[in-house]
């Protein structure tokens, strides 16, 4: 009966992933619902019904449903990310880090965790420590553009427009068509008295999306 039963669990699972992984939000809610009634301590289905809440905005029934995954299994770290994801669209950025802190104690070699971590720090004002985790992230994937990006954020905020700079052009030359890169960067040549780098970046962005 206990053997039919976690195969009769397995199979809904994977059919709600399925649904979901295909933004078929409304029957994966549904098929995660399903997998709760039969087994309520699923602590994947909770995570992944709180990821379906977070896209439909319905921040506090993905807060409930990671909260509860969590109590499950401490350590997981999917759960703990995607808690601080819910505290940092809320503005929340004391708990969102402190969520980010404890998926980073699990894996500290969790990219977009760094990443994300890095984005707090910076407005929570802590630049040192944003700028820590933007170069651990970078350190993990070299080629990662938006740790570049965020670190050239850094730079900016701390008026070092050379650093700024080359942490922006990096991110474009790993991504060439990074809109929110060529803004900041016209940004700096501005600062640099660069006016025609300035007008040849905010041209490209009209370029890329007209």
């Amino acid at each position: 009966m206990n053997k039919n039963k976690n195969l009769k669990i397995k199979e809904i699972f994977e059919l709600a992933v399925k649904n979901h992984q295909e933004n078929k939000n409304d029957v994966a809610q549904k098929l995660y619902n399903q997998v709760l009634n039969i087994e309520p301590n699923h602590s994947a289905a909770l995570n992944n019904l709180g990821v379906t809440f977070k896209k439909l905005g319905e921040y506090q029934k993905a807060k409930d449903c990671y909260e509860k995954a969590i109590e499950i299994k401490p350590n997981y770290i999917d759960a703990h990310y995607n808690l601080g994801n819910v505290f940092k669209e809320l503005k929340d950025y004391q708990k969102a880090k402190d969520c980010y802190g404890k998926a980073i104690e699990i894996d500290p070699n969790h990219l977009k965790i760094q990443n994300n971590l890095g984005v707090i720090f910076n407005k929570l004002g802590e630049y040192q420590k944003a700028k820590d985790c933007y170069e651990k992230a970078i350190e993990i994937k070299p080629d990662y553009p938006d740790a570049h990006y965020n670190l050239g954020n850094v730079f900016k905020k701390l008026k070092d427009y050379q650093k700024a700079k080359d942490c922006y052009e990096k991110a474009i030359e790993i991504k060439p068509n990074y809109t929110d890169v060529y803004h900041n960067l016209g940004l700096i040549f501005i600062e640099l008295k660069d006016y025609q780098k300035a007008k040849d970046c905010y041209e490209k962005i009209i370029k890329i999306d007209p």
